[in-house]
């Protein structure tokens, strides 16, 4: 089977004022709360193999572009603007409108604190089908495991780590300890993982005529390159269909179903060596859904709207945010008639 989906994502950020944080160029500490946009564009694309009539294994690439729009205090004609730094330009070592298809380069040490590109982390997914009813009503019950093998897009450095640095550009004042410029989105931990998952699907002949749920738990095997250690992750997902709606239908395609979702995701702690826990990094976002599925004759298309918000635990070192999350996805899923003969030993 090939498969692929599209994601427009938008998540609408905002947290408090950043604790002994200079403005680039100055000596003036910052006195403003920070808030923005950050876009993320997201393709992915693989295949699923029927190893045999129980096993099949499955490879996904994600292809993305996230970008951050900074909507905090910039750089205004008439402003005092220190050198180095032009119109437009953002009064935050923190934030500031860019992509993660560009490297980050710090501007005072020319040093790479993010790698870009478009392609994140791939995923190599093993499942079993523990039980199975066919075309008829019941049960479908699978279980898997598998690996994400990291892209070299990530953080060379925590954006959350103090450095001596001449945060007013003046030679003639001292360097003082304070945050440098930095990025904090990026499209891969860097790390290896692996992941278990349960699904299980009921198929019936009443609305719901098909529901069901999947739970996945992910975590790290090691640290990157640069001494991070992500997030463990949990992902519990609960749907249910309608079954076809026979009033929508055209000789190119038909509503073959109306479903209800609802995604919970947890983010446990994750840190930087020798320097503990990232600040907001452990989170639980409630995440519920609409979607349509459509038959043709050439695959299955599927349209799902989310809508939700991510709630930070309130940790040490953390400050405020709130995050509101909106998803629009694409989907496409089309079976090969095609039989591999050795695999069926």
């Amino acid at each position: 089977m090939l498969f692929g989906d599209y994601s427009s994502q938008t998540f609408d950020w905002w947290h408090a004022q950043v604790p002994d944080a200079f403005i680039p160029g100055t000596n003036l500490n910052e006195d403003f709360e920070h808030n923005g946009l950050l876009d993320n564009k997201i393709l992915n694309i693989g295949f699923t193999l029927g190893l045999n009539d129980y096993w099949n294994v499955s490879l996904t690439q994600m292809i993305s572009e996230r970008c951050m729009i900074w909507e905090g205090p910039t750089w205004q004609s008439g402003d005092d603007i220190p050198i180095g730094y032009s119109i437009g330009d953002s009064k935050t070592v923190h934030h500031r409108t860019e992509c993660t298809s560009t490297d980050f380069i710090d501007p005072e040490t020319n040093e790479v604190k993010a790698y870009g590109g478009y392609f994140g982390d791939a995923r190599l997914n093993f499942k079993y089908l523990f039980s199975n009813t066919g075309k008829g009503t019941g049960s479908r019950i699978f279980g898997g495991l598998g690996l994400v093998i990291p892209s070299e897009n990530t953080l060379t450095e925590s954006p959350w780590a103090k450095k001596i640095y001449d945060h007013d550009n003046d030679d003639s004042t001292p360097d003082v300890l304070a945050y440098s410029p930095h990025r904090h989105f990026y499209l891969s931990d860097g790390a290896y993982k692996m992941f278990f998952e349960f699904q299980y699907f009921k198929k019936r002949v009443k609305i719901p005529v098909f529901w069901g749920g999947a739970f996945s738990f992910e975590f790290p095997l090691n640290e990157s390159d640069y001494g991070f250690r992500p997030s463990k992750r949990y992902d519990l997902s609960v749907m249910a269909l309608s079954g076809p709606v026979k009033a929508i239908k055209t000789n190119f395609f038909k509503l073959s179903s109306v479903g209800f979702n609802l995604t919970l995701l947890h983010f446990s702690e994750s840190g930087w060596d020798g320097l503990g826990p990232t600040p907001n990094s452990e989170a639980t976002a409630v995440v519920p859904g609409v979607s349509l599925l459509f038959d043709s004759k050439v695959g299955t298309f599927g349209v799902n709207y989310q809508t939700g918000r991510q709630i930070y635990e309130d940790n040490p070192g953390s400050i405020d945010e709130e995050i509101d999350i909106s998803s629009f996805t694409i989907s496409y899923r089309r079976i090969l008639d095609q039989v591999i003969d050795f695999l069926y030993w």
